[in-house]
């Protein structure tokens, strides 16, 4: 572990000596596992650090325990850092490196027990969003998102599915603002749908003495989530729900070939416009089974494990790095605000005249009405 650890102060410490900016809403995402259909503005840097884990001693299963049995404290842990750029006001680019996995995997021939990836794989996501519907009360987005393979060890247990491929997806992304003019200021909800491809075909699961297993063809899934987000001037609660269902399930030599269901709540604590730190918790919904084929050595097989974590820890934070007070970036935000009251309070000057308009003409028309009335009994009289 003293990897992990001399990774996780240094990156923790770098943005420490940083210097407050001006900030709004901070990171792409917006939230551990939903993403929002808001972009970042353009110009705006945001860099993240977080860790999270899951842990369980191992104990044995049945009744005829060995007698030199020892239960065993099982851990999967992960370390990321996280960097968020808007590129354009609709458009901004999010990359996670995950710096630290401890990847839980039993020894295989000529291979070490504890195996760790230090680091593993590279996380892009591409999205478009902030494109506004009934006045700004519903934004759209779309996320191209991608998994660039960087580490040394796959297909470990209590982690989703990867054996190494270039994986891709696709999301549809739906946000609500109860406050169509500040987002911020009430509450939100968040909907999102994707397609994602592992891209695993002929990829090695597993290595035997005698044998190595390949994937058959390429892993498939749908990705869902829905989550809820309440603020206040310090606190910002979160509720988020989300997993995935397999279109082409993994090879049965797969370790996570199951569908998986969870429920997250988060708070966020912002004490300074610049920085805000947040705590959430992941809580398994789906039931706990195996289907992977009895050939692949598991400790769930004898040892009181599930195959996924049945609960998870977040701890992170977030740091606004760009846009610098005073600069451009930094009123850009305001500015787009600014702007969106003005283009109202035009709207509202433009009806006004209509009506003021309509008004006049309908005075006309009374008028008209009238004369035309006196020359209508003008011409009576005359006859």
């Amino acid at each position: 572990m003293s990897h992990f650890y001399r990774l996780f102060w240094l990156l923790l410490l770098i943005p420490l000596v940083t210097f407050a900016f001006n900030s709004s809403r901070f990171g792409s995402r917006g939230f551990l596992h939903v993403q929002s259909a808001s972009t970042l503005y353009r110009g705006t840097l945001d860099v993240e650090t977080n860790l999270n884990f899951f842990t369980k001693v191992g104990d044995y299963l049945g009744q005829q325990k060995p007698e030199n049995f020892a239960a065993v404290n099982w851990w999967d842990v992960q370390f990321n850092s996280v960097f968020s750029y808007g590129v354009l006001d609709n458009m901004d680019i999010t990359m996670m490196w995950r710096l630290y996995q401890d990847a839980n995997r039993p020894g295989q021939p000529n291979k070490r027990d504890d195996i760790e990836n230090v680091p593993e794989d590279l996380f892009l996501d591409i999205k478009t969003g902030s494109w506004g519907l009934s006045n700004n009360r519903f934004h759209l987005g779309l996320l191209v998102s991608g998994r660039i393979p960087t580490a040394n060890y796959y297909n470990y247990f209590f982690e989703p599915y990867s054996a190494g491929g270039v994986e891709y997806g696709f999301t549809g992304l739906v946000s609500f603002f109860n406050d169509p003019y500040l987002h911020d200021r009430s509450y939100s909800v968040h909907l999102n749908l994707g397609y994602y491809n592992h891209n695993d075909a002929g990829k090695v699961l597993y290595e035997s003495a005698d044998r190595v297993y390949k994937a058959d063809g390429n892993a498939s899934e749908l990705q869902y989530g829905l989550a809820f987000s309440y603020p206040t001037d310090l606190f910002q609660l979160n509720l988020e729900f989300w997993g995935i269902n397999y279109i082409s399930e993994p090879d049965t030599m797969a370790y996570s070939r199951e569908n998986y269901m969870y429920l997250t709540p988060m708070v966020r604590f912002t004490p300074r416009q610049w920085f805000n730190f947040y705590l959430g918790l992941d809580v398994r919904l789906s039931s706990d089974e195996n289907t992977s084929s009895a050939l692949l050595p598991s400790p769930s097989n004898n040892l009181d494990l599930p195959n996924y974590p049945s609960w998870k820890l977040h701890l992170g934070l977030e740091f606004r790095i760009l846009p610098k007070g005073g600069r451009y970036g930094a009123e850009k935000p305001g500015q787009t605000k600014v702007d969106f009251y003005e283009s109202l309070l035009k709207d509202t000057q433009k009806s006004e005249k209509i009506e003021e308009e309509l008004r006049r003409l309908r005075k006309e028309r009374e008028q008209a009405e009238k004369e035309l009335e006196e020359l209508r009994q003008m011409l009576e009289e005359e006859k």
